[in-house]
């Protein structure tokens, strides 16, 4: 394949239906590097996080035979951490297919931190080519080292799809081990699809499994956060009455055994139209913040929310773009917020935009064009907050235009203008 060269440029939005007014602008200036060390064969799929003391996570899908960018047999999950900008490891966690098998697969995967630097990946895993997907997790230490390593669903019966993972940031009490909650759509024959939580008090020790949603109606693309107290807010596109009207079904689960702390109910005021494709944040205080898409108004983009951590809404569906696709959200202590996304212009981009308490950028990142080299396609944009507003993101990139991507990586930006 053709290498990519990595310029340094951060475009600014030029769009007005974006860009807020000048008073009010904040435009990041990242570090920009690639996320995978090899460039060969094709990277897909990333996820992020961060914690409080400066570690930065990525996962992706790594296809590096180069036989065709248009199908992902034989993609292996890589996990690279940085702490302050270096790249401290890069471990292959996926174990490849099956002797004799052809059409193996790992996909889909997410990554989780504590404040310690552990990092907790899932993904949905097909090593014997069946079609059949279940989540395995693997939990990582500062050095790159697996740890610990089991299943997430306890049962392998049926598809396992779209896993996420969220982790406590101060692990489990009193011991401090490894503490997190995984999520997955769970489809069994033809029965609805649901969604299915895992809380694991310690690296192997799964404490709890439940069904999240409804058993009625489908369920589908759940997504996780963990706060400090170690209950998990997770949220998915719900279609509970069967109607095939999709809302943003949030409940919160507890620590010790996976029963509510907040009562199942939809994130989204604005309640026509579909809302889909959600994406969840919580800070150490267990404030939380969505974003999803939403085409309520007649024109598809993405819209966001922010909560206490009680669970009370600070303002209605506050729009973060028209025509945005796929958002991700990052939360800081102090409850502000940051929402990527995917635009189709002339070629895909991802952009950024910021948010505060009061549901505007005022003095936060205004929305903007954010990736390193502005030609051919960019996207699946996904965003990390640390507790101190510090931002970094990861994306796809194909500015070349061979139908191949790799992963760059966006760090040592704020969400505050000073």
């Amino acid at each position: 394949m053709m290498k990519k060269t990595l310029a340094i440029t951060a475009l600014a939005a030029s769009s007005l239906a974006f860009i807020a007014p000048p008073a009010q602008a904040h435009i990041a200036a990242p570090t920009w590097s690639t996320a995978n060390s090899v460039s060969t064969g094709d990277q897909d799929n990333p996820a992020i996080a961060t914690n409080r003391n400066g570690y930065v996570a990525v996962v992706w899908e790594d296809d590096r035979d180069t036989d065709d960018a248009t199908t992902n047999v034989h993609s292996e999950i890589y996990l690279r951490t940085f702490r302050n900008g270096t790249a401290l490891y890069e471990v292959r966690l996926s174990a490849g297919g099956g002797s004799g098998v052809t059409t193996w697969r790992h996909l889909h995967p997410d990554v989780g931190l504590d404040d310690k630097g552990n990092a907790v990946v899932v993904w949905q895993d097909d090593p014997d080519g069946n079609g059949f997907y279940n989540i395995p997790y693997r939990v990582v230490n500062t050095a790159g080292t697996v740890t610990a390593s089991g299943s997430a669903n306890s049962s392998a019966t049926g598809q396992q799809l779209n896993p996420r993972v969220s982790v406590d940031p101060d692990g489990a009490p009193t011991s401090g081990a490894v503490s997190f909650t995984a999520v997955w759509e769970d489809i069994q024959g033809t029965a609805p699809a649901t969604v299915k939580a895992a809380g694991f008090t310690g690296p192997t020790t799964r404490a709890w499994e439940v069904t999240a949603s409804t058993t009625t109606g489908q369920h589908h693309n759940p997504d996780v956060a963990v706060s400090a107290s170690g209950d998990a807010v997770v949220v998915w596109d719900d279609d509970g009455d069967a109607n095939s009207s999709y809302e943003i079904g949030l409940i919160r689960l507890g620590r010790t055994n996976g029963a509510a702390t907040l009562s199942r109910r939809v994130a989204n005021s604005n309640t026509t139209g579909q809302q889909t494709r959600p994406s969840v944040a919580a800070n150490f205080n267990g404030d939380f913040a969505v974003a999803w898409e939403s085409d309520h108004t007649g024109t598809a983009g993405a819209w966001t929310r922010s909560f206490t951590a009680t669970g009370a809404a600070r303002f209605a569906d506050v729009q973060v773009a028209a025509g945005a696709k796929a958002p991700s959200i990052g939360i800081d202590d102090q409850s502000q917020t940051v929402v990527g996304w995917t635009v189709q212009a002339a070629d895909l981009d991802v952009w950024v935009r910021g948010f505060g308490t009061n549901g505007t950028d005022t003095g936060r990142l205004s929305a903007q064009q954010l990736n390193s080299v502005p030609g051919g396609r960019q996207e699946q944009m996904t965003v990390a907050v640390s507790p101190y507003a510090q931002v970094a993101v990861a994306y796809t990139d194909d500015n070349d235009g061979n139908t191949y991507d790799q992963i760059y990586l966006g760090q040592d930006f704020s969400n505050n203008s000073w």
